[in-house]
């Protein structure tokens, strides 16, 4: 990646953090001047606001860290035996405070395992996840999990707007022209990570779509992740 496109990936995770930022210091300066003026449930759901912001500026700050890593050849995985299933509820108990959560739909088999390391796994299973709930209005998003000729395979899928047959081409590319155009991207950062945490398992993350009739995200994993 050129220095430039790594800037505008910095650049675009700032702006990124402003939305959260200002909501916190919004809701935070509100309850600090006007106290007594609110029940303990709307103070209860002020924080909570509160704490939704700091968590989504917590995780664009983690994505910034991970690019540097990834880009200096420095992001250590550590491998282990990880139960499949155990992984995607995790994702999905994460994607829990979201709109929209209670369409997920999981059917991961209880003993499919891979080895990989945990936490990465889980931080591209949740954008994927997280992306479909947030790119979908209506209909199930379905996370389903097999074992295939090149390993295993995991599955997310939604019936949201999907991706214009122009830009899928570039969607694990990052921000860059595509930014700004209401497809499953958000920053570009999510996906442009996750993408790279995959091949440093020596799996392949791929996206089939139709516009306007949902999404398909294939993660593949090979069985015997030596890589790394």
């Amino acid at each position: 990646m050129s220095d430039a496109r790594l800037a505008e990936m910095i650049v675009k995770a700032a702006h990124e953090i402003r939305a959260p930022l200002t909501s916190v210091k919004g809701f935070s300066s509100t309850l600090l001047t006007r106290w007594d003026r609110f029940t303990d449930e709307q103070r209860f759901e002020f924080v909570s606001t509160i704490h939704a912001g700091a968590e989504r500026m917590v995780r664009v700050i983690s994505e910034v860290v991970d690019l540097a890593r990834i880009e200096s050849n420095s992001l250590e995985l550590h491998k282990i035996e990880v139960a499949l299933g155990g992984l995607v509820e995790k994702a999905i108990e994460q994607v829990a405070p979201l709109q929209g959560s209670d369409r997920i739909q999981s059917a991961i088999p209880e003993r499919l395992k891979i080895k990989a390391d945990p936490e990465r796994l889980l931080q591209v299973i949740f954008n994927l996840v997280e992306n479909a709930v947030k790119f979908s209005e209506e209909g199930p998003v379905k996370v389903t999990g097999e074992v295939v000729e090149e390993g295993v395979e995991v599955a997310v899928s939604d019936e949201g707007i999907g991706i214009p047959a122009d830009l899928i081409a570039d969607i694990f590319s990052g921000p860059g022209p595509l930014s700004g155009v209401a497809t499953p991207l958000g920053s570009g950062l999510g996906l442009y990570l996750s993408k790279r945490i995959v091949e440093l398992h020596g799996g392949q993350l791929t996206v089939r779509s139709t516009e306007g009739s949902g999404s398909v995200f294939q993660l593949r994993l090979p069985q015997e992740g030596d890589d790394g």
